[in-house]
């Protein structure tokens, strides 16, 4: 029952991408002859710059759970005198505590993000919340000059596709940058969504949390120079690089940027043994500093920075900090796989 389950599914999916072939170009079409923004080059330019290791940073704040905006900057800092190639800076989303920041304090972080990212990385900020939040957050991210904005979809409107639809068009609406869109809720839904989204004149891409390849496979011709697939996680960049998506998430790029950028190499080659590998040579052993215990997921990391000489701080509730006795187990972890970045 199951197994038919599966395969009714993937025919839904795959009807569903086909459409997305025909259709989408049309509505594409006539979006653009009726939109003054983002042309097609400009699309495509932007596309090829996002391509890569999304490297998704936490918000460091002070002991007093305040933002520490110059710490962020120079947590960024660090990565833009590395000359990363192909490498992609998040600041803001899920791991950045995003649904814990106000708008102003987003602005701020937004601003020094940018100004540590100093033109050398693409930065791309996550808004969300409410939907005047979210609108705010958008068109704080555009003047303080990110390259995208990554629009998280309210958790009140996850089922289905008009309530998710409508809040990620007009959040993406609202600026004239780019914008990728990270869906909730049921994936079957999916395909139709952002064959819509797509027509949006800047429109770039979206995270795909299905853990799966079926929603990349179901777009079909919608993915390519203009609309970025991007895989979330390891796990999941090791079943879909190969299959469509130009990038990746992950958590861990801020300690071992060329093991990821490595890794992301052998997806898009189609060497998945070998991404596994790398994987777990230069990647699996930093990951386990997120799994001392539970609830370390983003704490653990802010832990590391610190033995490292970077900006932490803590998590903000009701997020679980890492116990004194832990501590010293994560930032051994740290110091040991690190990659030295000068």
């Amino acid at each position: 029952m199951m197994a038919a389950s599966k395969l009714s599914r993937r025919v839904v999916l795959r009807s569903l991408g086909l459409a997305a072939g025909g259709l989408v170009g049309a509505r594409r079409r006539s979006a653009r002859a009726n939109s003054k923004r983002t042309p097609s080059n400009n699309k495509k330019e932007l596309v090829s710059r996002l391509k890569g290791v999304h490297n998704f940073l936490t918000t460091p704040f002070l002991s007093n759970y305040k933002l520490d905006a110059d710490g962020l900057y120079r947590n960024v800092l660090v990565h833009a005198k590395a000359n990363p190639e192909k490498m992609v800076v998040v600041v803001a989303g899920g791991l950045g505590e995003l649904f814990s920041l106000s708008a102003v304090e987003h602005e701020e972080l937004v601003d020094a993000a940018v100004r540590g990212a100093r033109g050398k990385v693409p930065v791309v900020a996550g808004v969300g919340g409410g939907y005047g939040n979210a609108l705010a957050m958008a068109r704080n991210a555009q003047k303080a000059g990110v390259d995208a904005i990554l629009i998280f979809a309210s958790p009140n409107a996850c089922d289905g596709v008009e309530g998710p639809y409508h809040f990620l068009r007009e959040v993406a609406n609202s600026v004239e940058i780019g914008a990728m869109a990270y869906p909730c809720g049921n994936s079957d839904a999916w395909p139709e969504l952002l064959a819509r989204l797509a027509e949006l004149p800047n429109l770039v891409g979206f995270k795909d949390a299905s853990g799966d390849v079926e929603v990349g496979r179901a777009l079909g011709p919608l993915v390519g120079e203009e609309f970025l697939w991007v895989a979330e996680g390891e796990a999941h960049a090791e079943k879909t690089l190969a299959e469509g998506a130009a990038a990746f998430t992950t958590a861990v790029a801020t300690f071992v940027p060329q093991g990821c950028l490595e890794f992301w190499r052998q997806g898009i080659s189609g060497n998945v043994e070998t991404m596994k590998q790398v994987r777990q040579q230069r990647i699996a052993p930093v990951v386990k500093l997120r799994t001392i215990k539970p609830g370390y997921g983003i704490s653990g990391i802010k832990v590391a920075l610190e033995s490292l000489g970077r900006a932490g701080g803590p998590v903000r509730p009701p997020l679980t900090q890492v116990a004194y006795e832990d501590r010293a187990a994560i930032a051994a972890i740290a110091r040991t796989h690190a990659e030295t970045l000068t």
